[in-house]
């Protein structure tokens, strides 16, 4: 009995960890306060208003496009957002607006997919989009 205590202890100790962001100055955004220099290789660069939050995936309202490589993509727009999503966030919840920096790619019906690009708070690292549970190419 003892050695299956120990056993179970050893394994809790070499299991890999899953840690809780250290803090709101590494937590990361979808929106972007100003075009980034060099500029991402986006598709789309949009002023947009979110709905439906959960969890890496939103649907974000067209405000206003300031580039888009896809004549699909208008003001007015409802489109299917999906990012990655951590304890680092993004934490935003439906009303939130902002300027967004996106791939665009389409689903399996061909719909539209906005593939967000990532912002950290406090450095302003970018992340790249996350499509099919990989970094999206550059």
């Amino acid at each position: 009995m003892r050695h299956s205590i120990t056993l179970g202890f050893f394994l809790l100790l070499i299991s890999p960890q899953v840690h809780a962001c250290r803090g709101a100055s590494v937590e990361d955004t979808l929106f972007f306060k100003s075009i980034p220099d060099p500029q991402p290789d986006a598709d789309l660069i949009a002023n947009v208003s979110l709905s439906t939050v959960n969890h890496g995936k939103a649907v974000a309202r067209i405000k206003q496009v300031l580039k888009t490589s896809d004549a699909r993509v208008h003001r007015g727009n409802k489109i299917s957002m999906k990012y990655g999503f951590s304890s680092c966030g993004p934490h935003h919840k439906s009303g939130d607006e902002g300027m967004i920096i996106a791939k665009i790619g389409t689903d399996s019906e061909g719909r539209i997919i906005l593939y967000p690009y990532l912002r950290r708070y406090d450095d302003g690292r970018i992340t790249q989009p996350t499509i099919n549970n990989r970094n999206a190419p550059t």
